[in-house]
C-alpha cells in the first residue's frame, strides 16, 4: 500500500489541489510525521497542520504550542505564545506567501473563509475532507493501533464484569474497568454502566450510584482512546439466574451480534446486513425496539462505513473496520447489546475484541 503521504496527494491531485489543511485530530494523527502523535496533538486539536508537495507546518495555537515545539522535530512549528496573533491569523498570513493555487481544508468555517478571502488573494480555498476517506482503509499502523486499543477495552470490561455483584453501584463497575484501562495504557475512558429493569434508553436511566440488585439486567458500554484509536466494545448480562425472558432477550442480541458480525465481508451491503438485524428482531415482535446503529467506523474516529436506519447503502470494503453493535431495548423487559471491534480482512470478518460474550461475574 502507498504511504499516508503518497496516497493523500493523489486525492489532492485527482480535485485539483495543492495542499491540504488538517483541523481535526483524526486526520492530524493519521497524517503527521511523528512515531506518537497522540502524545503532541492531545486535546483540544491543534488548529491547523499544513501539508503541501515540501513541507508540514503546525499552527497549533496556545494550549499545546510548547509540547508541538519540543515533540515534532519533522517539521516546522509557528508557536503561539500569549500576546500573538490567533493562529488563524498565522496561517492566513503563511498561506499568503506561498505560491498555492488552490488548498483542501477538512473544515473549513465561514469567520476562516472569509479571513483567507480577503487575505489570500488568488488562492482558492475549499471545504474536502478527503482525509477521511483515505483512513477507511486500514493499513498495517492503523491495525497494530486497533488492536492493542481492543486488548485494553478487554482489561476493563472483563475488571468491570468481575467487580458484579449485588450490593455494588454502577460507579464501582465502572471505576473498576476504568482503573483497568488506565493502567493498561489509555489515554481517555468513557465507561457506561446501566442496570435496572430496562436498562438504558426505554425504562431507565444511568445512575451511577445506583444500587445493583440480583436478578436485574446489567449493561456495560465503554469507549476509550489508545495512541489516538478508539477501542469501543459492549456487554449485558444478568446478576444471577434471572428469569426465562431476561435470558431469551440475552440470547436473542447475541444472536443478532453473529448474524451481522459473519455478514461483515467484502462487498457486504450494509443495508442488507442491517435489514437482516431488523428481520430477526420482528420475529420476537421487538423491531420497533430496536432503535440503536448496527454500526460505526473504527480507528482514528469518525471513519466509514456506518450502518444504520439513515445511512446510505455502502459495501463493504477489505480493510475496513468497524463495531457490531446491534442491540434491542424492550419495555418492561429490558435491554440489552454486544458489541465487539471487526476488522474487515480479505478473507472476513476478524473479532479485534476478544472478550467473551458473556463475560464472568464477581460472585
Amino acid at each position: 500500500m502507498p504511504s499516508r503521504r503518497e496516497r493523500l496527494f493523489a486525492a489532492l491531485d485527482r480535485i485539483g489541489a495543492d495542499a491540504f489543511v488538517a483541523t481535526q485530530r483524526p486526520n492530524q494523527l493519521y497524517l503527521l510525521d511523528h512515531p506518537d502523535p497522540s502524545i503532541v496533538i492531545s486535546r483540544p486539536n491543534c488548529n491547523f497542520i499544513l501539508f503541501t508537495a515540501k513541507e508540514t507546518i503546525v499552527f497549533p495555537g496556545i494550549w499545546i504550542s510548547n509540547a508541538c515545539r519540543d515533540l515534532l522535530p519533522n517539521g516546522e512549528v509557528v508557536t503561539n505564545q500569549p500576546g500573538d496573533p490567533p493562529a488563524g491569523v498565522q496561517l492566513a498570513a503563511r498561506l499568503k506567501k506561498m505560491p498555492l493555487k488552490k488548498i483542501a481544508f477538512d473544515r473549513l468555517g465561514p469567520d476562516l473563509a472569509d479571513l483567507l478571502n480577503r487575505e489570500t488573494s488568488g488562492l482558492q480555498a475549499v471545504q474536502d475532507d478527503i482525509a477521511t476517506e483515505i483512513r477507511r482503509t486500514k493499513d498495517e499502523r492503523d491495525l497494530k493501533g486497533m488492536r492493542e486499543a481492543a486488548r485494553v477495552s478487554d482489561l476493563g470490561m472483563l475488571a468491570a464484569f468481575r467487580a458484579i455483584r449485588p450490593g455494588v453501584t454502577n460507579g464501582d463497575l465502572a471505576a473498576e474497568g476504568a482503573a483497568a484501562m488506565l493502567r493498561a495504557g489509555a489515554e481517555h475512558v468513557i465507561m457506561h454502566v446501566m442496570t435496572g429493569p430496562g436498562t438504558f434508553y426505554l425504562d431507565s436511566g444511568e445512575d451511577a450510584r445506583r444500587t445493583i440488585q440480583a436478578g436485574e439486567m446489567v449493561f456495560i458500554d465503554m469507549g476509550i482512546a489508545v495512541h489516538g484509536y478508539i477501542g469501543d466494545q459492549t456487554r449485558a448480562g444478568i446478576v444471577g439466574e434471572g428469569t426465562p425472558q431476561q435470558r431469551d432477550l440475552l440470547r436473542t442480541v447475541q444472536n443478532a451480534y453473529r448474524l451481522a458480525s459473519q455478514a461483515m465481508k467484502p462487498e457486504a451491503s450494509t443495508t442488507a446486513i442491517y435489514q437482516s438485524v431488523i428481520d430477526l428482531y420482528a420475529q420476537k415482535g421487538w423491531a420497533a425496539y430496536f432503535c440503536h446503529h448496527v454500526s460505526h467506523g473504527l480507528g482514528l474516529g469518525g471513519d466509514p462505513p456506518r450502518i444504520a436506519r439513515d445511512a446510505p447503502d455502502d459495501r463493504l470494503r477489505a480493510g475496513d473496520a468497524l463495531s457490531c453493535e446491534p442491540g434491542v431495548y424492550v419495555p418492561g423487559l429490558g435491554g440489552a447489546r454486544v458489541e465487539n471491534m471487526i476488522y474487515v480482512s480479505e478473507s472476513g470478518p476478524e473479532e479485534l475484541t476478544k472478550c467473551p460474550l458473556e463475560p464472568p461475574m464477581g460472585f
